[in-house]
């Protein structure tokens, strides 16, 4: 996840203890994802609790204890999380392990300063070329289909098809009750806009180059669960497709 480059991030700065707590407040209230990252690695955590007067905050620990015993001796961390239109990003250290609500967690200092990006774009990732992750429902005219999904955002999607859809469906076009089979990370109903359609060369299994149609939609409107839930299994498809480059360049 790049970070916005620095001098254009001063428009979006909060240095303001109240406003920096009440930003955190919101991404716990909302149950919003957060990457962690840092040197030694990264991790998928949550906002636990604000705490202004101790100038704390918790946050729930990685789900696997060798990056839990990194993070605490890694120094720095990066938070970044992408609430419904924006993206939040700050750095703050753990100060120390406590116990929330029963189960460890750490503290980490409110930080000095916290970036609320307006996001005008969101983060598209590149699917899982096997298994590929599905895509099912009724076209327009109430006939079947089923779409492989070339990549996925919070925005929308692109579905790959060897069918010309130009005279089935239309830009503008609605899509309702659609499911994503997304495999392992669950299935989700939504709804899906047509954006546009175009031509896309891939290379197929027998290495041979091929035209295939590349669909585009966008979702008009994902609940505030789906877009959690999709987020996170964003979250971990990079962070498979970043084990994945590791892998190469060791």
């Amino acid at each position: 996840m790049g970070v916005v480059e620095q001098n254009s991030k001063e428009q979006f700065v909060k240095r303001n203890k109240l406003a920096i707590c009440a930003t955190l407040r919101d991404l716990q209230k909302n149950d919003i994802t957060v990457m962690v990252n840092h040197a030694r690695g990264q991790f998928i955590s949550k906002i636990l609790d604000v705490l202004p007067d101790d100038n704390l905050f918790v946050f729930d620990l990685g789900g696997v204890e060798t990056e839990n015993s990194r993070a605490l001796y890694a120094g720095d961390l990066a938070f970044v999380a992408e609430p419904a239109g924006a993206k939040v990003e700050f750095k703050s250290s753990i100060a120390r392990t406590v116990t929330f609500q029963g189960l460890p967690a750490f503290t980490a200092q409110v930080p000095p300063e916290l970036f609320y990006i307006q996001r005008r774009n969101y983060f598209r990732i590149t699917t899982p070329v096997w298994p590929p992750l599905l895509c099912r429902g009724e076209l327009v005219d109430k006939t079947p289909f089923q779409f492989e999904i070339k990549d996925i955002s919070l925005g929308g999607l692109g579905l790959f098809t060897e069918r010309d859809m130009s005279d089935v469906i239309a830009p503008g076009d609605i899509l309702e009750n659609v499911e994503m089979d997304l495999d392992e990370y669950g299935f989700f109903c939504v709804d899906m806009q047509l954006v546009g359609q175009a031509d896309s060369k891939v290379v197929d299994s027998k290495g041979e180059v091929k035209v295939m149609k590349r669909l585009r939609f966008k979702f008009p409107a994902l609940s505030a669960s789906q877009e959690r839930d999709l987020q996170q299994v964003i979250y971990e498809l990079e962070r498979l497709q970043i084990q994945k480059r590791k892998r190469f360049q060791d």
